[in-house]
């Protein structure tokens, strides 16, 4: 069972899985989501749920029709339903795992620990996979998506 802990410090939550830090609800990265949101359009996949705030700004963005999120954790999503509703339709899956019958528009993913080089490999991986996922002329946004793409062209993989 994977262990989920929130800690909250000045109205603001941070996300532990299995004790390492894995998300935060600070306005930068609420920024940051809000910018991915923006891009998306269509019938969109999101590749973890976290805080949902993705999924909340994905909702108000007019030019989707649809959200679903795929969760590997159930325990995530419980765990946030101490804080409020769930926003939008849940899967609980493993991303890599998902069939691929249907296809989306839009896929992102934020489902590595970090922005560092190390987490390029996972990056990668979900890019195949979304790739499988996505209609044609779809859209692949990721959380670091441009710094992970520089070091696949600058063949740092």
């Amino acid at each position: 069972m994977t262990k989920i802990k929130i800690l909250q410090h000045k109205n603001h939550k941070f996300m532990f899985i299995d004790d390492y830090l894995w998300m935060w609800d600070v306005p930068q990265e609420k920024e940051i989501q809000e910018d991915l949101a923006k891009q998306a359009s269509g019938d969109v996949l999101v590749a973890g749920y976290g805080f949902g705030i993705l999924t909340k700004f994905l909702l108000k963005n007019s030019k989707v029709r649809s959200v679903t999120t795929v969760e590997k954790f159930k325990e995530v999503i419980e765990k946030m339903k101490e804080f409020g509703p769930i926003h939008g339709k849940i899967i609980i899956w493993d991303y890599y795992n998902l069939p691929e019958d249907k296809k989306f528009d839009c896929i992102i993913g934020d489902i590595w620990p970090d922005i560092d080089a190390k987490f390029l490999k996972d990056y990668v991986k979900f890019k195949k996979k979304a790739e499988k996922l996505l209609k044609n002329n779809g859209k692949i946004l990721a959380w670091g998506k441009d710094f992970f793409e520089y070091l696949i062209k600058t063949k740092r993989l």
